[in-house]
Protein backbone atom coordinates (compact mmCIF):
# COMPACT_ATOMS: atom_id res chain seq x y z
CA UNK A 1 0.00 0.00 0.00
CA UNK A 2 1.42 3.36 -1.01
CA UNK A 3 1.26 6.36 1.26
CA UNK A 4 0.83 9.88 -0.06
CA UNK A 5 2.28 12.61 2.08
CA UNK A 6 4.01 15.94 1.56
CA UNK A 7 7.58 16.53 2.65
CA UNK A 8 8.45 20.14 3.44
CA UNK A 9 11.49 21.92 4.80
CA UNK A 10 11.64 23.74 8.12
CA UNK A 11 11.54 27.06 6.29
CA UNK A 12 8.43 25.99 4.36
CA UNK A 13 6.75 24.89 7.58
CA UNK A 14 7.63 28.17 9.31
CA UNK A 15 6.42 30.33 6.40
CA UNK A 16 3.19 28.33 6.22
CA UNK A 17 2.46 28.72 9.92
CA UNK A 18 3.33 32.41 10.11
CA UNK A 19 0.21 34.55 9.74
CA UNK A 20 0.94 37.14 7.07
CA UNK A 21 -1.17 40.23 6.34
CA UNK A 22 -2.93 39.85 3.01
CA UNK A 23 -3.31 42.61 0.44
CA UNK A 24 -6.68 41.62 -0.98
CA UNK A 25 -8.90 44.62 -1.76
CA UNK A 26 -5.82 46.84 -1.94
CA UNK A 27 -6.03 49.66 -4.50
CA UNK A 28 -9.41 48.52 -5.86
CA UNK A 29 -9.27 51.11 -8.66
CA UNK A 30 -6.86 48.77 -10.44
CA UNK A 31 -7.09 45.41 -8.70
CA UNK A 32 -10.75 45.09 -7.70
CA UNK A 33 -10.83 42.60 -4.82
CA UNK A 34 -7.27 41.44 -5.52
CA UNK A 35 -4.37 41.00 -5.66
CA UNK A 36 -3.72 37.73 -3.86
CA UNK A 37 -0.64 35.96 -2.54
CA UNK A 38 1.74 34.82 -5.31
CA UNK A 39 0.04 36.99 -7.93
CA UNK A 40 2.30 38.71 -10.46
CA UNK A 41 1.56 42.21 -11.72
CA UNK A 42 3.14 43.70 -14.84
CA UNK A 43 3.17 47.51 -15.18
CA UNK A 44 4.33 49.23 -18.38
CA UNK A 45 3.58 52.27 -20.51
CA UNK A 46 4.59 54.53 -23.34
CA UNK A 47 6.02 56.96 -20.80
CA UNK A 48 7.31 56.63 -17.25
CA UNK A 49 5.06 54.71 -14.89
CA UNK A 50 6.73 56.27 -11.83
CA UNK A 51 3.79 58.51 -10.87
CA UNK A 52 1.43 55.55 -10.70
CA UNK A 53 4.02 53.54 -8.79
CA UNK A 54 4.46 56.38 -6.27
CA UNK A 55 0.71 56.42 -5.70
CA UNK A 56 0.45 52.64 -5.32
CA UNK A 57 3.29 52.49 -2.78
CA UNK A 58 2.03 55.54 -0.87
CA UNK A 59 -1.42 53.98 -0.57
CA UNK A 60 0.17 50.72 0.60
CA UNK A 61 2.09 52.56 3.35
CA UNK A 62 -1.00 54.25 4.80
CA UNK A 63 -2.23 52.97 8.17
CA UNK A 64 -4.94 50.33 7.85
CA UNK A 65 -7.50 52.75 9.28
CA UNK A 66 -6.82 55.10 6.36
CA UNK A 67 -6.98 52.48 3.61
CA UNK A 68 -3.44 51.11 3.75
CA UNK A 69 -2.16 47.59 4.31
CA UNK A 70 -0.87 46.01 7.49
CA UNK A 71 2.15 44.63 5.66
CA UNK A 72 5.57 45.59 4.37
CA UNK A 73 6.63 46.51 0.83
CA UNK A 74 10.09 45.95 -0.66
CA UNK A 75 11.24 48.01 -3.65
CA UNK A 76 14.18 47.14 -5.89
CA UNK A 77 15.13 50.28 -7.81
CA UNK A 78 17.27 49.07 -10.72
CA UNK A 79 16.59 51.74 -13.35
CA UNK A 80 17.11 54.77 -11.07
CA UNK A 81 13.71 56.02 -12.25
CA UNK A 82 12.25 56.13 -8.77
CA UNK A 83 13.21 59.09 -6.61
CA UNK A 84 12.91 58.20 -2.94
CA UNK A 85 12.45 61.88 -2.05
CA UNK A 86 9.48 62.16 -4.42
CA UNK A 87 8.07 58.96 -2.93
CA UNK A 88 8.33 60.41 0.58
CA UNK A 89 6.69 63.66 -0.54
CA UNK A 90 3.87 61.76 -2.25
CA UNK A 91 3.27 59.62 0.80
CA UNK A 92 3.29 62.56 3.23
CA UNK A 93 0.73 64.45 1.13
CA UNK A 94 -1.48 61.36 0.77
CA UNK A 95 -1.28 60.71 4.52
CA UNK A 96 -2.23 64.31 5.34
CA UNK A 97 -5.10 64.24 2.81
CA UNK A 98 -6.53 61.01 4.22
CA UNK A 99 -6.28 62.25 7.79
CA UNK A 100 -8.06 65.44 6.76
CA UNK A 101 -10.74 63.46 4.92
CA UNK A 102 -11.32 61.34 8.00
CA UNK A 103 -11.72 64.56 10.04
CA UNK A 104 -8.85 63.57 12.27
CA UNK A 105 -6.90 66.81 12.06
CA UNK A 106 -8.76 68.20 15.05
CA UNK A 107 -7.38 65.31 17.07
CA UNK A 108 -3.87 65.37 15.55
CA UNK A 109 -1.21 68.03 15.70
CA UNK A 110 1.85 68.20 13.44
CA UNK A 111 3.86 65.95 15.77
CA UNK A 112 1.16 63.29 15.69
CA UNK A 113 1.08 63.32 11.88
CA UNK A 114 4.88 63.09 11.77
CA UNK A 115 4.81 60.14 14.17
CA UNK A 116 2.33 58.28 11.94
CA UNK A 117 4.51 59.14 8.94
CA UNK A 118 7.69 57.76 10.55
CA UNK A 119 5.90 54.66 11.87
CA UNK A 120 4.45 53.88 8.45
CA UNK A 121 7.87 54.14 6.81
CA UNK A 122 9.01 51.17 8.89
CA UNK A 123 6.95 49.05 6.47
CA UNK A 124 9.13 50.21 3.54
CA UNK A 125 12.28 48.36 2.41
CA UNK A 126 14.01 50.33 -0.37
CA UNK A 127 17.04 48.89 -2.20
CA UNK A 128 19.00 50.45 -5.06
CA UNK A 129 20.79 48.08 -7.45
CA UNK A 130 23.30 49.30 -10.03
CA UNK A 131 24.46 46.23 -11.97
CA UNK A 132 23.60 42.63 -12.75
CA UNK A 133 26.05 41.26 -10.16
CA UNK A 134 24.34 43.17 -7.37
CA UNK A 135 20.98 42.05 -8.69
CA UNK A 136 21.89 38.34 -8.67
CA UNK A 137 23.44 38.54 -5.20
CA UNK A 138 20.37 40.35 -3.88
CA UNK A 139 18.00 37.71 -5.26
CA UNK A 140 20.16 34.98 -3.71
CA UNK A 141 19.77 36.63 -0.30
CA UNK A 142 16.12 37.56 -0.73
CA UNK A 143 14.90 34.44 1.05
CA UNK A 144 16.85 35.39 4.18
CA UNK A 145 15.36 38.88 4.08
CA UNK A 146 11.82 37.49 3.79
CA UNK A 147 12.47 35.06 6.61
CA UNK A 148 13.62 37.87 8.91
CA UNK A 149 10.86 40.25 7.79
CA UNK A 150 7.77 38.08 7.61
CA UNK A 151 5.46 41.10 7.18
CA UNK A 152 6.67 41.80 3.60
CA UNK A 153 3.77 41.02 1.29
CA UNK A 154 4.56 43.13 -1.80
CA UNK A 155 7.83 43.07 -3.75
CA UNK A 156 8.38 45.64 -6.52
CA UNK A 157 11.02 45.55 -9.26
CA UNK A 158 11.44 48.83 -11.14
CA UNK A 159 12.35 47.60 -13.59
CA UNK A 160 12.91 43.91 -14.25
CA UNK A 161 14.67 44.64 -17.55
CA UNK A 162 17.37 47.10 -16.47
CA UNK A 163 20.29 44.73 -17.05
CA UNK A 164 19.05 42.93 -20.15
CA UNK A 165 21.67 44.29 -22.56
CA UNK A 166 24.55 43.80 -20.14
CA UNK A 167 23.65 40.09 -19.99
CA UNK A 168 23.55 39.53 -23.75
CA UNK A 169 26.64 37.98 -25.29
CA UNK A 170 26.95 36.37 -28.71
CA UNK A 171 23.49 34.85 -28.55
CA UNK A 172 20.67 37.29 -27.84
CA UNK A 173 17.92 36.05 -25.53
CA UNK A 174 14.39 36.99 -26.60
CA UNK A 175 13.01 39.75 -24.41
CA UNK A 176 9.89 37.80 -23.42
CA UNK A 177 11.96 34.77 -22.46
CA UNK A 178 14.34 36.97 -20.48
CA UNK A 179 11.51 38.30 -18.31
CA UNK A 180 10.00 34.84 -17.93
CA UNK A 181 13.37 33.45 -16.83
CA UNK A 182 13.81 36.14 -14.18
CA UNK A 183 10.27 35.64 -12.91
CA UNK A 184 10.90 31.91 -12.57
CA UNK A 185 14.01 32.59 -10.48
CA UNK A 186 12.20 35.11 -8.28
CA UNK A 187 9.19 32.82 -7.80
CA UNK A 188 11.41 29.95 -6.67
CA UNK A 189 12.69 32.20 -3.89
CA UNK A 190 9.40 33.82 -2.89
CA UNK A 191 6.76 31.12 -3.45
CA UNK A 192 6.79 29.90 0.16
CA UNK A 193 6.55 33.40 1.64
CA UNK A 194 3.09 34.51 0.46
CA UNK A 195 4.16 37.59 -1.46
CA UNK A 196 2.83 39.47 -4.47
CA UNK A 197 5.27 40.53 -7.18
CA UNK A 198 4.93 43.76 -9.17
CA UNK A 199 7.44 44.55 -11.92
CA UNK A 200 7.77 47.27 -14.51
CA UNK A 201 9.22 47.20 -18.01
CA UNK A 202 9.47 49.63 -20.95
CA UNK A 203 6.65 49.40 -23.48
CA UNK A 204 9.00 48.29 -26.27
CA UNK A 205 10.42 45.41 -24.22
CA UNK A 206 8.72 42.41 -25.82
CA UNK A 207 9.29 39.90 -28.59
CA UNK A 208 5.83 39.98 -30.15
CA UNK A 209 6.36 40.86 -33.79
CA UNK A 210 2.97 42.46 -34.35
CA UNK A 211 3.28 44.72 -31.32
CA UNK A 212 6.81 45.73 -32.33
CA UNK A 213 5.82 46.59 -35.91
CA UNK A 214 2.78 48.60 -34.81
CA UNK A 215 4.64 50.17 -31.89
CA UNK A 216 1.84 48.93 -29.65
CA UNK A 217 1.79 47.30 -26.21
CA UNK A 218 2.35 43.58 -25.80
CA UNK A 219 -0.79 41.97 -24.40
CA UNK A 220 -0.13 38.32 -25.14
CA UNK A 221 -1.06 36.40 -21.97
CA UNK A 222 0.10 33.15 -23.54
CA UNK A 223 3.66 34.43 -23.39
CA UNK A 224 3.51 34.91 -19.62
CA UNK A 225 0.94 32.51 -18.29
CA UNK A 226 1.99 33.31 -14.71
CA UNK A 227 1.08 37.02 -14.95
CA UNK A 228 -2.23 37.85 -13.26
CA UNK A 229 -2.51 41.57 -14.03
CA UNK A 230 -1.16 43.44 -17.05
CA UNK A 231 -1.41 47.21 -16.56
CA UNK A 232 -0.73 49.61 -19.41
CA UNK A 233 -0.42 53.39 -18.87
CA UNK A 234 -1.02 55.62 -21.90
CA UNK A 235 -0.64 59.38 -22.14
CA UNK A 236 -3.75 61.05 -23.56
CA UNK A 237 -3.27 64.82 -23.55
CA UNK A 238 -1.77 67.36 -21.23
CA UNK A 239 -1.70 65.86 -17.76
CA UNK A 240 -4.30 63.18 -18.47
CA UNK A 241 -3.57 59.46 -18.71
CA UNK A 242 -5.55 56.29 -19.31
CA UNK A 243 -4.85 52.96 -17.63
CA UNK A 244 -5.86 49.62 -19.12
CA UNK A 245 -5.93 46.69 -16.72
CA UNK A 246 -6.20 43.20 -18.19
CA UNK A 247 -6.58 39.89 -16.42
CA UNK A 248 -7.26 36.48 -17.86
CA UNK A 249 -11.00 37.10 -17.91
CA UNK A 250 -11.54 40.85 -17.60
CA UNK A 251 -10.49 44.26 -18.89
CA UNK A 252 -11.12 47.69 -17.39
CA UNK A 253 -10.11 51.21 -18.40
CA UNK A 254 -9.48 53.97 -15.87
CA UNK A 255 -8.31 57.57 -16.17
CA UNK A 256 -6.22 59.86 -14.02
CA UNK A 257 -4.52 63.21 -14.28
CA UNK A 258 -1.46 64.71 -12.64
CA UNK A 259 -2.27 67.66 -10.39
CA UNK A 260 0.63 69.38 -8.63
CA UNK A 261 2.73 66.29 -9.29
CA UNK A 262 0.24 63.85 -7.77
CA UNK A 263 -2.31 61.42 -9.22
CA UNK A 264 -6.04 62.18 -9.12
CA UNK A 265 -8.40 59.51 -10.50
CA UNK A 266 -11.18 60.91 -12.64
Amino acid sequence: MSANFKVESGIQLLSRLVKKPGIENFYPTLFGNGPKFNDIIELFGEESTSNLLYDIVSTFLLPVELGGVEAGVMIFNTDSNLDVNVLMETFRKKLYTHIKTKSLLLKCDEQDVDLVFQTSLKKLFYIEIFDITEFNITIQHLENVLLKNSNISLIIFDSLTAFYWSEQNFKICKMDLYIKSLLNVIQKVTKDYKTTILFTRPEYFCSTKEATEKCGPCWDFHTFDQINYKIYVAHEAGAKFSVIVKTQDNEIIKHFEIRDGFITWI
